[in-house]
């Protein structure tokens, strides 16, 4: 008889176990090089050194930025950094069809995201920067050792390389705790996407850093999650993938044959799924145009409007700037419906369908909206359990908390993440675009890459 065959997918591909017990260690025990009296004093040391000041001005008034008389899609005037189009879609879903028009950014770059890491005094640091960005709530947010874009790190700009690029340009093997290309928000960004990066620096790093970064543990860096508008989605983002999932379990082929399982339902949902996205100019949008003050708004005045910013700053690599940036009249919801299940804690997680995914479908959050686009729309309909994270109090509230989104594309917005928790003998009945997955499964799915979207990383970091 030929021999049983398994081929396992452990939840910690991308992460060396030497790793992983440096992770567990920092977040769970292990000496800081700053108490959390210091930090919260440098943050605030931080917060009052803001010099950044910006001003909303019409689209045609933005420095260095033109739109373009026949299209109307705006460009930087070096053909750098992003545009900001228009698209036309059209969503198939079984029987069911939407369409619509939006502007969407265009950024054919990839960017990096990277976090330094350090073990101090047998603990593992990662180094964050606290970095004002034009569109931030509360001046600055704890961001990446780097946070840039190609044209920002090529210096498009005209200032200066960023601080601890080299260590992120061609990390060697061994000091790559994780490295992946991440989405960015599909929704409003057009295939775009950064690596996101945890490099461990050497023995030989110094421990002292410039002015304005800090070494952290990530026990200190969840607290600071945990307050409202802190830790920036860039952050978020790459915490994501050092959720502790805890040990495989003894059952490990029923484990492999769950996430089998996992993948052909997402693929099925790819499968059925339709998304035809095609590139037109602002001017060309059926919903949408230019406001009385020179905003490019949709007709109901709902979704997002396109602004126009001016900047000036003492402390970064250009000391005056314009840009266009999104702006959202109301903030979003990002929810999670967790269990505990057969093999841990379960999450409720949906297909999501996204226009400017290259592949239109990833794995997002329970529930990923903002109330004002839904409530009184002839078009859309409202998503599953719109209710119960509208107005909590069918489930208890594990985590809730206000999370801004990236603040250089989008201004002073942000999310209400809100963890509920589905009590123990409670069930419900499933769209099929929804599936209870156990964490260890989405940990795999965030460590393959472009599968799990941006919203559903960031509620994720939520977890640590």
């Amino acid at each position: 008889m030929a021999p049983e065959l398994s081929f396992p997918l452990p939840a910690s591909l991308a992460i060396t176990p030497e790793h992983a017990r440096g992770v567990a260690r920092s977040l769970d025990g292990g000496s800081s090089l700053h108490d959390d009296a210091c930090v919260e004093g440098w943050i605030g040391q931080a917060r009052e050194a803001c010099s950044l000041y910006k001003s909303l001005v019409p689209l045609d008034a933005v420095q260095g930025w033109r739109r373009d008389p026949i299209t109307g899609n705006i460009r930087h005037q070096t053909g750098r950094f992003f545009s900001v189009i228009g698209v036309h879609a059209r969503h198939r879903l079984g029987r069911h069809e939407l369409e619509w028009d939006q502007p969407i950014i265009e950024q054919p770059e990839i960017g990096i995201l990277g976090i330094l890491a350090k073990s101090i005094a047998g603990t593992l640091h990662f180094c964050l920067q606290a970095k004002e960005e034009p569109g931030n709530l509360g001046g600055i947010q704890l961001s990446p050792t780097v946070q840039a874009t190609y044209s920002n790190y090529t210096c498009a700009h005209g200032g200066g390389i960023p601080h601890f690029l080299e260590h992120f340009m061609d990390p060697h093997p061994s000091r790559l705790l994780f490295a992946r290309l991440q989405t960015e928000d599909g929704g409003r960004f057009l295939y775009k996407s950064n690596r996101n990066m945890v490099v461990v620096a050497g023995d030989d790093f110094p421990v002292e850093l410039p002015k304005g970064f800090i070494w952290l543990t990530l026990r200190q860096i969840a607290a600071l999650i945990r307050s409202d508008n802190m830790v920036n989605a860039c952050t978020r983002s790459i915490l994501s993938a050092l959720i502790p999932v805890g040990e495989a379990g003894a059952g490990a082929r029923h484990e492999d044959e769950g996430l089998r399982e996992t993948l052909q339902w997402l693929d099925d949902r790819k499968a059925c799924t339709h998304i035809l996205t095609r590139r037109i100019g602002l001017n060309d949008l059926q919903e949408w145009a230019l406001d009385e003050k020179g905003f490019f708004s949709h007709l109901s005045r709902g979704f997002f409007r396109v602004v126009g910013l001016r900047i000036s700053s003492e402390t970064r690599e250009v000391g005056s700037w314009g840009q266009p940036i999104l702006e959202n009249p109301a903030p979003g919801i990002i929810g999670l419906l967790v269990r505990k299940g057969g093999r841990g804690m379960e999450l409720l997680m949906q297909a999501k369908a996204e226009v400017g995914n290259r592949v239109t479908v990833q794995l997002g959050p329970t529930a990923q909206f903002a109330r004002e686009n839904y409530e009184g729309s002839p078009k859309l309909t409202k998503p599953f359990l719109f209710e119960e994270f509208s107005t909590p109090g069918r489930f208890p509230v594990l985590h809730e908390s206000r999370q801004t989104e990236e603040g250089a594309r989008f201004y002073q917005e942000y999310n209400l993440h809100r963890v509920l928790v589905l009590p123990e003998g409670e069930t419900l009945e499933l769209p099929p675009d929804h599936r209870w997955i156990p964490l260890r499964e989405i940990a795999f799915l965030v460590q393959l890459g472009e599968q799990v979207n941006s919203c559903a990383r960031s509620i994720l970091s939520c977890l640590l």
